[in-house]
């Protein structure tokens, strides 16, 4: 049984961390607010301009500008989202932490950036310069003619991906891992010409070689290391060349 100290400390973590979860959710409306004001300030504007004009013709002009203002919108959620996370020290490093640790803390607060970018406006970007300029400010290293069509990346300054990458929709590569009460964070490497197929997943701490792939709806456990121009699959991911010979 716990003792009534360490009870007492359990509750003080867990009021900690509502408290945090308060302040990520305030922090959203906060960048919200601020990403939204170039769109708002667009609409006033084209409103007043066409005061004196026909109902269509401002029905017409503001339906370019909510266009026009959305992406307004995601240039200033993205660099208010980076401005956030450097003012307020939201970096993540390798190691293995309690989870209501400040390191967890940090890392949380550094996930809910990516993830509330993700959300309103990205994920409807995909393959898209405004993905690739977020990930670099975000931290992770993007090589040359990447394409990504998935919004599930996290943990973006543990990622490395080299050049000519190509990540599937749905797939989702994780540099954490939670267990036991510890988060565990690792990098994950993607060499040049890399293929991650539709709907996988890749957990920390997993290296793929030049020129390999990796099947859809496959399953990479942590810690696995993807020879160069080979080819996995399955769940758990295995190599399906070598299947073949030895079938």
């Amino acid at each position: 049984m716990l003792s009534g100290d360490k009870i007492e400390e359990s509750k003080r973590k867990m009021r900690r961390f509502y408290r945090w979860l308060w302040g990520l959710h305030l922090l959203a409306v906060a960048i919200l607010g601020l990403s939204l004001f170039p769109m708002v300030a667009l609409f006033y504007g084209v409103w007043k301009a066409m005061a004196a004009q026909a109902v269509w013709l401002k029905l017409l002009a503001l339906s370019f500008s909510v266009a026009f203002g959305y992406f307004l919108f995601g240039t200033a959620l993205i660099l208010t989202c980076v401005l956030a996370k450097n003012l307020l020290g939201f970096r993540i490093a390798p190691g293995l932490f309690p989870m209501y640790s400040v390191e967890a803390l940090r890392w949380m607060g550094y996930n809910s950036l990516i993830l509330l970018a993700n959300s309103a406006f990205l994920d409807v970007l995909r393959i898209s310069p405004f993905q690739t300029l977020f990930y670099r400010l975000m931290g992770a290293k993007v090589g040359r003619d990447v394409n990504v069509n998935t919004a599930g990346l996290a943990d973006l300054s543990m990622l490395e991906i080299g050049d000519q990458v190509v990540i599937g929709g749905g797939a989702a590569l994780i540099c954490h891992a939670v267990e036991r009460g510890f988060l565990r964070l690792a990098p994950t490497k993607l060499g040049n010409r890399v293929s991650i197929g539709l709907g996988s997943v890749v957990m920390p701490d997993c290296e793929i070689g030049e020129g390999a792939s990796l099947a859809p709806c496959s399953f990479l456990p942590k810690g696995s290391r993807i020879p160069a121009r080979s080819v996995w699959g399955g769940n758990p991911a295995h190599d399906l060349r070598a299947e073949r010979r030895a079938s």
